[in-house]
């Protein structure tokens, strides 16, 4: 008893954010009410919402963040400058770094352990493991792998200006764990640059496309999808398998990776996959 009072008195009361990943994961480990501010983007799970905002991600305002009288804040590794101007002001601060599955993993485990709830974080870590063994793929010997292209950025009403996902990138994973074959996994940054030659060089089997902000209705994805159509050559476009996706567990890596895994194990196992069974590609 007297241990949880001592973990009790020590463990931070006023929490920030400065991450949408961060904010899940403290959620998911039952600390929403020591939760003080967020960010713009911190729009999950809904009570996120209701949390005093402190700027966006690449952004966050010092001014904001001190107001709001933290006792711990988290921050990703690429927020330096701001995390060292909060240790001058007397925060305490703890960085985090997921772009792996693995550092997502270790990411969760950390705040677990500063907010003193280590069991959490290692039953977090077991329930998203689960959950990903569930929906993982593996493809029959004699299926070849479909070749996805994963888009997380363009010019809208182009296909020019392609930000894709490279081999670094945590959606790499993701993709591999649904079945599916990065055509960009030789790259050596984890968002690499692609011009639309590339794309018809490489000539994917599946296109995922999230690339830019406002494809939130129906009609906006419709767009984006006849926008698409127009390149019949492409074989993802003869195979009715391209998929214009807004959904922010894509690019959030979080606790709802095994969501992402679901979706895309879908996408790119939908839209004529027998003509993926034996044979080479044409």
């Amino acid at each position: 008893m007297l241990w949880l009072m001592m973990v009790l008195t020590l463990a931070p009361h006023r929490i920030v954010s400065t991450a949408p990943s961060i904010t899940e994961m403290l959620f998911a480990l039952g600390a929403g009410d020591q939760v003080a501010g967020v960010t713009t983007y911190c729009i999950y799970p809904e009570a996120a919402k209701t949390r005093p905002k402190i700027g966006g991600f690449q952004n966050p305002n010092l001014e904001a963040i001190l107001a709001l009288r933290p006792d711990l804040v988290f921050m990703t590794r690429n927020q330096s400058e701001i995390a060292r101007k909060l240790r001058q002001g007397g925060v305490n601060v703890v960085e985090l770094e997921h772009e792996n599955r693995s550092s997502i993993y270790g990411s969760i485990q950390t705040i677990a352990n500063e907010i003193g709830l280590p069991e959490r974080g290692r039953a977090l870590i077991a329930s998203i493991e689960r959950e990903l063994r569930e929906a993982a793929y593996t493809p029959e010997a004699k299926t070849r792998k479909p070749a996805v292209l994963f888009i997380v950025g363009r010019t809208p009403g182009s296909v020019t200006d392609l930000v894709v996902v490279g081999r670094g990138s945590y959606l790499n994973e993701l993709i591999e764990l649904a079945g599916g074959l990065n055509v960009a996994a030789d790259a050596i940054v984890p968002y690499p640059r692609f011009s639309f030659e590339e794309v018809i060089h490489r000539n994917p089997d599946v296109i995922i496309d999230m690339g830019h902000s406002g494809m939130e209705t129906e009609a906006q994805k419709r767009t984006v999808y006849q926008l698409w159509r127009q390149y019949s050559f492409l074989r993802a476009v003869e195979r009715d398998a391209v998929f214009p996706v807004s959904a922010d567990y894509f690019i959030t890596p979080g606790p709802r990776i095994g969501q992402a895994v679901r979706d895309i194990r879908k996408m790119i196992w939908s839209s004529r996959s027998d003509s993926l069974r034996g044979g080479n590609r044409r």
